[in-house]
């Protein structure tokens, strides 16, 4: 996605470019499973309040879009997928359907949805 800045001089207005660009947010961990976790409705967030059974679900998009999450607890925070998607787990496939991703405490994560049943996740060194 471009940055705000190139779609307006593009011609697109600040307003629909910063639409189109998603904004950012701080949410806080919550719940024990993806039923009760925290909805992120921004596609850059700061997570907080992650104890490591608390987590956040990710948001029911198009393929193509994403999210980038960092984990600015102390702990481990749980990412769950929409309702039957499965997020990659590195060095060993594709993932299940429902199960959290771990995002550790002070990591980046950027995760991709490629379709309504799976998500790619890069985390940050």
């Amino acid at each position: 996605m471009a940055f705000v800045t190139e779609q307006m001089r593009g011609g697109t207005s600040a307003g629909q470019a910063k639409a189109m660009n998603g904004s950012g947010g701080s949410f806080a961990a919550a719940g024990s499973s993806a039923s009760d976790a925290t909805l992120i409705t921004a596609s850059v967030a700061i997570i907080t309040a992650a104890d490591g059974t608390k987590g956040v679900i990710l948001p029911a998009v198009s393929p193509g879009e994403s999210c980038t999450l960092f984990n600015n607890s102390g702990s481990t925070c749980k990412v769950w997928p929409p309702t039957g998607a499965a997020i990659t787990v590195v060095g060993t496939g594709l993932g299940t359907a429902n199960a959290a991703h771990s995002l550790l405490t002070y990591k980046t994560a950027t995760y991709l949805c490629q379709s309504s049943t799976q998500w790619f996740v890069t985390v940050s060194a």
